[in-house]
């Protein structure tokens, strides 16, 4: 696909020459490159192949199969293409129905010139939007994994359905990023992603903070709040540790999948919302359901679809490109020409078992970046316990890698906002009070990030 300033493809569909003719040169004059196909199966060779259009006008009657085919084809492969369908007079009513069913919009033969390239623009600037979203979504999930490349096709499969989906896997290995990534591939890639750290909610306010409550609904409630549902609707709910939310919440939650309703605390009334939810765990649903401090009822309807994202010890071909990548994003955001890593500091990562998955070699090689930068860093900028590593199934002893791990994420938070507590503890996903916890745990002293290196 291409980016501003590059010149825009369309592909024209239209079993009519002539029109297939006229809307090039129409669309030529304007600086677009334009593609052709007279029949449903050529449509969909292109769109499908490497350098697919940013936008195509497919006439709704064509030989054969007729062109709500291609529109199917293009969002059940959740394309970024846009298509806009071309009627005639008779078939007006097919392209509402068209339009309702994801296309950009429809245009009346015979075509009106200026009608047609307002749409076009518009539609164009949509496709950039989408293709943006696929952008800024797809880095995190580099992969050079076969086990990766078979999940991701499962996803890639799942994405379009608006049914839930569980995704299982161990802190730091990806769920998030492979849930934004579902995310723009879904009929709801157009409305908000809005991610919920389950963990991280008192029990008390839980069920504010999902399904909302009016003023006045219990001590401190001096405003009326929405909640993540209702913030959420048109697009994705990402309900992170799922496993950790409390049982009353459990029942709600469920009776809100089932509804799709919520009813803020403290009121009769009930909001529709049209969210996707998308769960995630590391821990094990089925024991805790067992134990019962998981209802089964509510476990049934979020893992009807299931993914597991595997650790990283388990994709090893991964590390080289997702260390790369991270380089390359810390180095851009100094300011600092990019480099590349050295063979001996790739080669103690690629030693390393990486019990904090990819979010600890993301922090091991920004903090490298850091202490080395703008020179290329190389092995003395690791962490002690990775210079150390033997092979992939030896290493430090867990809590102490997984306790280093916290320490840079904290520190990097509070570096980030200035030694703000509050600010920190939403990045790193806890409650002010649990971040406090670990700040003595870890012996930080947040003043030292302020201003000066003083508490204000």
């Amino acid at each position: 696909m291409r980016y501003h300033g590059a010149m825009s493809k369309i592909l024209v569909v239209d079993d009519e020459a002539p029109i297939r003719s006229t809307l090039r040169t129409v669309l030529e004059r304007r600086g677009y490159s334009v593609e052709e196909a007279a029949n449903v199966d050529d449509a969909l060779a292109k769109l499908t192949g490497s350098d697919p259009p940013e936008l195509a006008l497919v006439d709704l009657r064509l030989p054969g199969r007729d062109g709500t085919v291609v529109l199917e084809k293009a969002r059940a492969l959740s394309l970024p293409t846009e298509i806009v369908m071309i009627s005639g007079h008779g078939s007006i009513a097919s392209a509402v129905q068209a339009v309702r069913s994801g296309a950009y919009d429809f245009l009346e033969k015979p075509l009106d010139r200026e009608r047609l390239l307002i749409t076009v623009r518009n539609a164009l600037r949509q496709a950039r939007a989408n293709q943006e979203r696929l952008n800024a979504a797809g880095p995190g999930l580099l992969t050079a994994s076969p086990v990766m490349k078979s999940v991701l096709e499962e996803a890639s499969r799942y994405a379009p359905a608006p049914a839930p989906i569980l995704i299982t896997g161990e802190t730091g290995s990806g769920k998030e990023v492979l849930a934004r990534w579902i995310h723009v591939r879904s009929g709801h890639a157009r409305g908000p992603f809005v991610a919920v750290n389950c963990a991280a909610l008192p029990e008390t306010l839980a069920e504010s903070e999902l399904f909302g409550h009016v003023k006045g609904a219990f001590t401190g409630a001096d405003a009326p709040r929405k909640g993540k549902f209702v913030t959420a609707s048109g697009g994705t709910l990402f309900l992170d540790e799922i496993g950790d939310l409390p049982p009353p919440v459990q029942a709600k939650l469920l009776r809100v999948l089932e509804e799709e309703k919520v009813q803020p605390v403290g009121s009769d009334a009930v909001t529709a919302v049209d969210v996707r939810v998308l769960a995630a765990t590391h821990r094990d649903l089925d024991a805790l359901c067992r134990e019962g401090r998981f209802r089964d009822d509510l476990y049934f309807r979020v893992a009807g679809l299931k993914l597991n994202v595997p650790p990283l010890r388990e994709r090893p071909e991964d590390v080289a490109a997702l260390a790369e990548h991270f380089l390359d994003a810390a180095y851009q955001r100094q300011g600092w020409q990019v480099t590349t890593l050295s063979g001996p500091f790739m080669k103690a990562l690629k030693k390393f078992s990486w019990p904090g998955n990819v979010r600890q070699l993301r922090w091991v090689v920004e903090r490298a970046a850091l202490l080395a930068g703008p020179a290329a860093p190389d092995p003395s900028h690791l962490p002690q316990e990775l210079l150390g590593a033997g092979p992939a199934s030896s290493g430090s002893s867990l809590s102490d890698i997984k306790e280093d791990v916290e320490r840079n994420v904290i520190a990097r938070a509070l570096e980030k906002y200035s030694g703000n507590v509050t600010r920190a503890a939403k990045e790193v996903g806890l409650s002010r009070s649990r971040l406090y916890e670990k700040l003595e745990d870890l012996k930080i002293d947040p003043g030292v990030f302020r201003a000066g290196g003083k508490g204000r």
